[in-house]
């Protein structure tokens, strides 16, 4: 199965005083999520921009993916980088022949998965709706006339979209397309970037999926913990060891010693890459 991850840099070099933003214990998951993938389950590409594909490079991870494709070069520019920092995953996502699986960096899949091709859509888990990140979709406004579909149920269950497998090309298009309408007519100010970057793009896929009958199907059922042996995703960890060092340093050395226990080959992805090599010592 063709996988791919993504890095639209803008976002982070907007933040970052110029500076690409991917810190250590990402590019450490990164590592191992593709690895994996590539160990159990297929191909994977890094579809980014120019500054990302140069970020990679200077640090010694080029190798990493089976294919660099620098797509992000073309992101629209009408799309805002601060409120829609995860846009570049959408139109990245459209650069890519289907059945397919976007990944996330922060995502690591540790086994073969079987079953995807059974459904439509196979995202990482349900999400419910919080109203702190999924406030009442009628709290946005918009501008030129845009509505929502009428055919959208607003009362299921969000989708986490570190992991998404697609497996028919129109609708890949349709869910993106719909994403994308979204990003170019609300209205931004005030706007809450979490809010709008989740409802965008994990309201709209099962809305989208319900209204044209797709088969859809989760990853993961959060209410079975012996089920997360099959992924690790730091996402809510992240803030954790962007501001504790100590956990911060345990996590790569963790990370390191897996890299160089499965995939010894690939050693010199760590002990030849300046920001990683001091985790190897």
């Amino acid at each position: 199965m063709n996988a791919f991850h993504s890095l639209w840099t803008l976002p982070g070099v907007l933040r970052n005083q110029g500076r690409v933003d991917f810190p250590d214990f990402e590019l450490l998951t990164a590592i191992l999520s593709a690895l994996k993938w590539k160990e159990n389950n297929g191909s994977i590409k890094l579809i980014t921009d120019t500054p990302g594909a140069l970020f990679f490079k200077e640090i010694g991870m080029e190798g990493l993916w089976d294919d660099i494709d620098l797509s992000l070069d073309d992101m629209d520019v009408r799309i805002n980088p601060f409120l829609f920092w995860a846009a570049g995953k959408l139109f990245a996502l459209k650069k890519m022949e289907t059945p397919c699986v976007m990944l996330d960096t922060d995502l690591i899949i540790w086994e073969k998965i079987d079953g995807l091709k059974d459904f439509e859509v196979v995202a990482a888990h349900p999400e419910a709706l919080n109203p702190f990140v999924y406030p009442d979709p009628h709290t946005f406004l918009f501008e030129d006339g845009y509505t929502y579909p009428e055919n959208w149920d607003f009362s299921i269950a969000a989708a986490n979209t570190a992991f998404l497998y697609l497996k028919n090309q129109d609708f890949r298009d349709r869910y993106v397309e719909a994403a994308m309408d979204f990003f170019l007519h609300v209205k931004t100010d005030g706007l809450n970037t979490v809010n709008a970057m989740c409802f965008a793009e994990q309201r709209v896929l099962p809305m989208c999926a319900k209204a044209e009958k797709q088969k859809m199907a989760y990853l993961l059922d959060l209410a079975r913990p012996e089920q997360q042996s099959l992924v690790t995703h730091t996402w809510g960890y992240k803030n954790v060891l962007r501001q504790n060092e100590a956990e911060r340093t345990a996590f790569c050395k963790k990370c390191v010693r897996r890299v160089m226990k499965d995939f010894p080959e690939s050693a010199h992805l760590i002990t030849e890459n300046p920001i990683l090599k001091k985790y190897a010592e």
